[in-house]
């Protein structure tokens, strides 16, 4: 009796469908980090400055409306509280930066009051957040 020679061939794998995928997921995830940034903020209109430049590492951002009202991330804060804050940042961490984002609107007093208040609380590196124009 004879067994007949089963000649398994290798299964053929289909590359282009994967790449497809893998774009997909690529472009899935660099646009999904891209709306994780500053989840947590009140939407004010930034003054445009042509060289302004992006900057990650922030501890956290205060932002001042068009009212002249000061909040961090999204909740609505006094002057006192902020520097309790920043207080507790600088503690933590001695290089903490901290992103100041106003209105275009807002009057430059509530702008000064707030950086002051930065300042007296020990915070050494204040950013100043500003649309590019672009």
């Amino acid at each position: 009796m004879r067994l007949k020679k089963n000649s398994e061939e290798m299964p053929s794998v289909i590359v282009i469908p994967m790449i497809d995928i893998m774009f997909f997921l690529l472009v899935f995830f660099m646009l999904s980090t891209m709306y994780m940034t500053n989840l947590k903020t009140v939407q004010v209109k930034l003054a445009e400055l042509s060289g302004s430049k992006i900057t990650q590492e922030i501890s956290f951002a205060v932002t001042v409306n068009e009212k002249g009202e000061a909040f961090v991330g999204d909740t609505q804060v006094d002057m006192k509280t902020l520097k309790k804050y920043a207080e507790n940042e600088v503690a933590q961490n001695p290089n903490a930066m901290i992103v100041l984002r106003t209105d275009a609107g807002s009057p430059y007093a509530n702008f000064s009051t707030v950086l002051d208040t930065l300042k007296q609380a020990g915070v050494s590196q204040i950013g100043i957040a500003s649309d590019t124009g672009e």
